[in-house]
């Protein structure tokens, strides 16, 4: 009973120093690569807030991104959420950065953004999700945790512009990812011989709200 109370107390204090870690990282990150944005409604400017489905960060998740004043790119930090009816209860925080590398305008209003890449990190937090494996596995038996993924993706949005003070446009995003374990299944072993890209990638859609 007092081992369980301890390994409790022990998975609660590594997840609250993984999820200040994150938000940290975010924090000091955008301070970094955004300092030229204005110290005047420095949370809204040059910001975006997210709602997307699927994607590796949980069946539903939100997130705060900060954008580069020349809209090429983007750090966010995302929070997602899997029920138990889609094989949950796992809950999921991200680090996210996106390069816009050009745009294609259509015409005043719409604009496409046909190729967005970059990386994002998830950290699940769930039963059997292990930030460590539990000392009943042998020292290095894994060489990866069940409950961290390096993800790489790519993405298309286009975004509409909005006449507001406040508020410059909203766009709709598709995007496919996979991570650094189903890439080594993929390609070790000639593995890829009997999996499908589809087996590896997976999808997701979502929406941004831009402020200026």
């Amino acid at each position: 009973m007092l081992s369980n109370k301890i390994n409790t107390w022990s998975y609660y204090k590594r997840t609250n120093y993984i999820l200040k870690t994150y938000i940290l990282l975010f924090l000091l990150s955008s301070n970094i690569l955004f300092a030229q944005v204005e110290k005047k409604h420095k949370i809204i400017t040059n910001a975006a807030l997210s709602l997307q489905y699927a994607g590796s960060i949980g069946w539903l998740s939100a997130g705060y991104y900060r954008q580069t004043i020349n809209e090429k790119i983007e750090l966010g930090l995302v929070y997602g959420f899997t029920p138990k009816f889609v094989g949950g209860n796992i809950n999921t925080i991200g680090l996210k950065f996106i390069y816009n590398p050009f745009k294609i305008p259509i015409n005043n209003t719409i604009t496409i953004e046909p190729l967005q890449t970059g990386f994002f990190i998830t950290q699940n937090f769930g039963h059997n999700l292990h930030i460590k494996w539990p000392d009943q596995y042998e020292k290095k038996y894994y060489y990866w945790t069940n409950s961290t993924r390096f993800h790489i993706f790519l993405s298309t949005q286009a975004s509409y512009k909005l006449n507001s003070k406040r508020l410059s446009k909203i766009s709709f995003y598709f995007e496919t990812n996979t991570n650094e374990l189903y890439l080594n299944s993929y390609l070790g072993n000639n593995n890829w011989k009997s999996l499908s890209l589809t087996d590896i990638f997976f999808f997701g859609i979502g929406t941004k709200l831009y402020f200026r």
